[in-house]
């Protein structure tokens, strides 16, 4: 009947043949008696229906059994129509005809809404209220390499970071599925798992949505691929990271150690190796407190050792956590011990070899700074001040500047002829090997002038004059003073330097005020004296100090808040600062 009215027409044995035929090619219709050896037709038709494929596709059940109980039972199985033996042609055909014309207008529109769906450029997917996932587009099959004939998913689906391998992912992902369940709408990026393994990462959108007839909810979502997006700005943001790190350091070891400590927060790792291999014993630098080469494991020694040889700024291919890179003192082997099982993907190997180049860029400049502070520390300590002091005194310096350490500070205590002592602090302005060698001109200048005239103001005077056809020497601070140690007498002067400070026996302090007038250099000035009040003999300690370094000088039987301190001598008088002249 069906051939004669034009239907092409397959047959098979029973219920299990109709399975796989229908699998294996598209029909329209299926014509299935319900008595059959194996698969009845009920359970032909409960198969069809359970299969993503096959779940609309119109099926007519043929019986001999009569009774309305029979169709009930053929129509709550799932079939699309029932029809009892025996029975007219003419009604047959009708029914497969209905049936026929009936599916095609519903796979119209499902089709026309899956080409829909699948026109959309982003990924497309729906969730039910489970979290099942019952539909998506082809893009989402180009970004995640799973295709629709898996459907429906579990909550859990394939696509999840694995539990074992990379647990801080699957965490995330849990937790943002878990809100994406209860919250009503939302967006986040999270990493997934691409079919080949690789890692994605997504940025979704997600909207609740309620059938209106049955108010269950379903998800309806969007993602699309962000994993270029994701990983140029980590590494822009561990470029900078390190940067600032590198930045901070002071000296080559500190360089390194905090590079290490960089990469160890950006991969979650439970250690980071650095290993330098030069002339001598390879030093070993580590996040971890106290472990050194000694006692690193000995297959970590060779394996340490067996990377020296490797091309620099290319992750080891045996080992992807391993990179070499070149080092100020020779070639440096870093190890990165990972916490996470997850592959190291080629994305962490390109941020791997970024980094280890910034960090042998920040290695050699760190070494050049050391050797310039060498050197720079070498000329200050030549200029900044004698060695040997006049008895009594003692001097602290404190550098202040960082990196170099040096800066335009210096002190001089030196005996005058007449058996008094000169006491000169002064201050440069700004910092570095600059200030420092305008310091070692002013520095010579005012002892001489000293030596010269035993008199602060006339120094002072002579030294402003001097300072004025000096380049950077405009506004440098000078405290200038001569200490009698037979009377206790203490005659300064002060061009712009902070004020000296009296630290009597009883623990009180003053401040001397007195004598002072602008920064040499800048501008007229006028040095005078103060008288100052009469002190008791080892009473007090006058200290004055700039910036980073103290000098102090005046009889006294303690330390003074200052950095050169003399000692107790018996001597009388009264401190006095020089008046003002003309």
């Amino acid at each position: 009947m069906l051939r004669g009215a034009g239907y092409e027409v397959d047959t098979v044995a029973d219920g299990r043949a109709a399975l796989e035929a229908v699998r294996e090619t598209a029909v329209d219709m299926v014509v299935s008696d319900v008595m059959m050896p194996h698969v009845d037709g009920l359970e032909l038709v409960a198969a069809l229906r359970g299969d993503q494929r096959t779940a609309a596709l119109p099926v007519l059940l043929l019986s001999a059994r009569a009774g309305q109980e029979a169709s009930i039972e053929g129509l709550r199985a799932g079939a699309d129509d029932y029809l009892l033996k025996p029975f007219a042609a003419a009604e047959f055909l009708a029914r497969v005809r209905a049936n026929v014309e009936l599916a095609r207008l519903r796979g119209h529109h499902a089709r026309w809404r899956a080409a829909l769906v699948d026109s959309l450029q982003e990924a497309f997917f729906v969730c039910d209220e489970d979290g099942v996932v019952v539909e998506f587009n082809t893009a989402f099959t180009d970004i995640l390499g799973y295709d629709a004939a898996g459907l429906p998913y579990p909550p859990r689906p394939p696509w999840w970071p694995d539990e074992k391998s990379d647990p801080e992912a699957h965490r995330q992902v849990a937790e943002t599925f878990d809100g994406m369940l209860l919250r009503e709408r939302g967006t986040f990026d999270i990493p997934l798992r691409h079919r080949d393994g690789e890692r994605v990462w997504v940025s979704v959108a997600f909207n609740h949505v309620h059938d209106p007839e049955t108010g269950r909810r379903v998800i309806v979502g969007t993602f699309r691929d962000v994993t270029a997006d994701h990983y140029a700005i980590q590494r822009e943001s561990a470029l900078a990271a390190l940067g600032m790190r590198l930045t901070e350091a002071v000296n080559l070891p500190d360089t390194l150690a905090g590079a290490l400590e960089e990469l160890r927060d950006l991969w979650h790792a439970e250690r980071v190796l650095a290993a330098v291999f030069g002339g001598g014993p390879p030093e070993l630098t580590s996040t971890d407190p106290g472990q050194t080469w000694q006692n690193l494991p000995e297959d970590r020694r060779g394996e340490l050792t067996a990377l020296r040889e490797h091309p620099t700024l290319t992750p080891i291919a045996e080992h992807a956590t391993a990179i070499t890179l070149e080092h100020p003192r020779g070639t440096l082997v870093l190890w990165i011990d990972l916490s996470e099982r997850r592959p190291f993907t080629d994305q962490d190997r390109l941020l791997l070899s970024l980094l280890a180049g910034r960090l042998s860029q920040g290695l050699s400049r760190a070494n050049l700074i050391d050797q310039q502070r060498e050197t720079a520390l070498a000329l200050q300590r030549a200029i900044l001040g004698p060695s040997e002091l006049p008895n009594g005194f003692a001097v602290r310096y404190e550098p202040a500047a960082r990196p170099l350490e040096v800066g335009g500070d210096w002190y001089d205590i030196f005996a005058l002829p007449d058996g008094r002592i000169g006491i000169i602090v002064g201050d440069c302005v700004g910092r570095g090997l600059e200030a420092a060698t305008v310091m070692g001109q002013l520095r010579s200048a005012s002892r001489a002038l000293l030596l010269q005239d035993a008199s602060p103001a006339g120094t002072l005077t002579a030294l402003d004059r001097f300072a004025a056809g000096i380049p950077g020497a405009r506004c440098s601070t000078v405290f200038c003073g001569v200490l009698d140690p037979a009377t206790g007498d203490l005659t300064y002067s002060s061009a712009g330097h902070p004020p000296a400070i009296l630290a009597r026996s009883d623990g009180t302090t003053q401040l001397l005020e007195g004598g002072r007038s602008v920064p040499i250099a800048a501008g007229p000035r006028g040095h005078g004296r103060t008288p100052r009040p009469p002190s008791p003999p080892g009473a007090p300690c006058c200290s004055t100090r700039t910036g980073s370094s103290n000098a102090a000088g005046a009889p006294c039987s303690r330390a003074s808040t200052g950095s050169a301190t003399p000692s107790r001598t018996a001597a009388s008088g009264a401190w006095t600062s020089s008046p003002p002249t003309s």
